[in-house]
């Protein structure tokens, strides 16, 4: 049996090397109810979504902190020794979604970058997308220096300063402001696709804007909280910019509740835009929060335990070995929200258990890394260290089973190498 498993090791450790490439990766940090999530498209170009940044060893739990920050910095690129994003994507400002932004990125006209801030590893953001929500509500200090940032540079817009446009002080507001569109500066609104990524036109990548809306669409909450402004987006992704069809869907709604995906089904089925809707990998809206499915408290009317049909229907929009993240704390049979036992069990009617990952306890409980997702030509394989551990799980049940055999001299038979091919996303450097 030993023999075998590091035969197995071998074999992930060569597909490693073979996969060093440059391919679009998905990275989805283990920041317990929280959001991190950092894209790498093929030419390095780098997105992040949200931020969570914590400091200390552990947590309460006794779970180690993943260090976020030092794995952004391996993973992003570097300027003149500046390192730097080419886009980061607020979904709302609420604190476990912009934790650690004022001492982590830097936040200033980016020519007066300097000595200090390149000691203190601040990362440069080239290009910000908020929504008008970023203005008007600052809850917490984070969300204080994202708002100043963000009045900073559409300043410029509103000043028509010829440094608006360069990297450091781009900005896009996602949605309206009240009712109308922001006229002066750069924006989208739901029903809206963008390709343009810092001053870049892309070609293997499409965000498609479902919301937020106008405020007078959306009055109704799952909480008394300002979840409704939301960003929600598809991003399709493509394995080569001449292929014909998108490869892999990502799915991704901040805290959005299920009212906002209620309307967000209701303008997809008006638009006729039903394949905005699909998705191979979904971000769990609100890091598992039985608010997607019905209002909370879960039991508190009793009416409040049935999911919506509209948010059923959302998840019936998966494609074939599709995958649910999600992002937060180790989900317990308990009342705690988020995230929710119920919710859970709701995703796992529509995906396989070893398909719905939760950051949290991958590849294990006390110490989480992150979930590292690269696309492929036919979709989507997961590349991260808990992907290895359930490969070794895979083949070691498939062994006890009967189902993959072995040969005398402890290698795995070529009925094992066949039980290995066909599982889809399921086994690391495939």
């Amino acid at each position: 049996m030993t023999n075998i498993f590091f035969g197995w090791l071998l074999y992930l450790k060569i597909n490693i090397k073979n996969n060093m490439m440059s391919n679009q990766q998905i990275r989805f940090y283990p920041v317990d109810n929280g959001d991190t999530t950092l894209i790498t498209l093929s030419d390095k170009t780098t997105i992040l979504i949200d931020c969570k940044i914590r400091e200390g060893d552990e947590n309460s739990s006794g779970s180690k902190i993943f260090p976020v920050k030092d794995d952004l910095l391996e993973n992003i690129q570097s300027r003149k020794d500046n390192p730097f994003l080419d886009l980061f994507i607020l979904t709302h400002p609420d604190e476990d979604h912009c934790l650690g932004f004022g001492k982590n990125f830097y936040t200033g006209d980016p020519y007066y970058y300097g000595d200090e801030n390149r000691s203190s590893d601040e990362i440069i953001v080239d290009e910000l997308w908020v929504t008008s929500m970023v203005f008007d509500v600052a809850s917490n200090d984070d969300a204080k220096a994202l708002k100043k940032e963000a009045e900073r540079r559409r300043k410029l817009w509103d000043d028509n300063d010829i440094h608006k446009d360069i990297s450091g002080n781009r900005i896009r507001i996602i949605g309206y402001n009240g009712d109308v569109r922001y006229e002066n500066l750069p924006n989208s609104v739901p029903g809206e696709t963008l390709n343009l990524i810092n001053g870049n036109t892309f070609y293997d990548i499409e965000f498609f804007v479902h919301a937020p809306f106008k405020k007078h669409l959306i009055t109704a909450t799952a909480e008394k909280d300002k979840n409704f402004s939301s960003i929600v987006m598809q991003l399709a992704f493509k394995d080569n910019p001449t292929d014909t069809h998108w490869s892999c869907l990502f799915l991704f709604g901040g805290d959005a509740d299920h009212n906002i995906w209620a309307e967000i089904l209701k303008q997809s089925e008006n638009n006729k835009n039903h394949d905005k809707l699909k998705w191979d990998i979904l971000l769990s809206p609100h890091h598992c929060s039985w608010s997607f499915f019905n209002d909370v408290p879960y039991s508190d009317p009793e009416e409040n335990k049935v999911p919506k049909d509209s948010s059923l229907k959302i998840l019936d929009f998966l494609k074939p070995g599709a995958s649910v993240i999600a992002s937060s704390k180790v989900i317990k049979n308990n009342d705690d929200n988020p995230p929710h036992y119920q919710a859970k069990k709701q995703y796992l009617k529509k995906v396989a258990e070893s398909e719905f990952l939760n950051t949290a306890v991958e590849p294990n409980e006390k110490q989480p890394e992150p979930i590292v997702i690269e696309v492929t030509s036919s979709g989507f394989t997961r590349t991260d260290i808990g992907a290895k551990a359930a490969a070794l799980r895979s083949v070691s049940k498939g062994i006890s089973s009967g189902l993959v055999g072995t040969t005398a001299s402890g290698k795995l038979s070529r009925e094992a190498g066949k039980y290995m091919k066909h599982q889809p996303h399921r086994f690391y450097g495939e």
